[in-house]
């Protein structure tokens, strides 16, 4: 809810710029719009989501799982081993397993070009039938 709330307020500027009217000349448009757009959108960027997560299918039953963490918030930094098991967990579910393996996981900081980017990778093996190791 605060997160669609603060997307609201940094929309507010780029709105109160807009007018129905039909312009009666051709004119250059003006400069404070794409400030606020760019305004709107480093908000936008700084209230998403701490970890963004990319997947792929790396066989038949191999998933790929990718973290990334946003560069410009500074909490969740021990979150990417717990997020990525809830979704190795749902990848199972989903696909009808009945669980899963991790077969490799690495966490680490890739160089990125506004600065250092906490990041983990890993790969799980799902499974049918019974296993105990999880």
């Amino acid at each position: 809810m605060l997160k669609h709330t603060l997307i609201c307020i940094a929309l507010v500027p780029i709105l109160a710029g807009c007018s129905p009217e039909l312009p009666r000349s051709i004119s250059t448009p003006s400069p404070r719009i794409p400030f606020f757009a760019a305004l709107g959108a480093g908000a936008y960027y700084l209230y998403k989501d701490n970890w963004t997560l990319e997947e792929i299918q790396a066989g038949d039953d191999k998933f790929r799982i990718t973290l990334k963490k946003n560069m410009l918030r500074q909490d969740g930094d021990s979150e990417a081993d717990m997020l990525f098991k809830r979704r190795a967990g749902e990848i199972a579910a989903e696909l009808g397993y009945d669980g899963y393996r991790i077969m490799e996981y690495s966490e680490g900081i890739e160089s990125a070009a506004l600065g250092p980017q906490r990041v983990a990778h890993g790969v799980i093996q799902c499974y049918k039938g019974a296993t105990t190791a999880k």
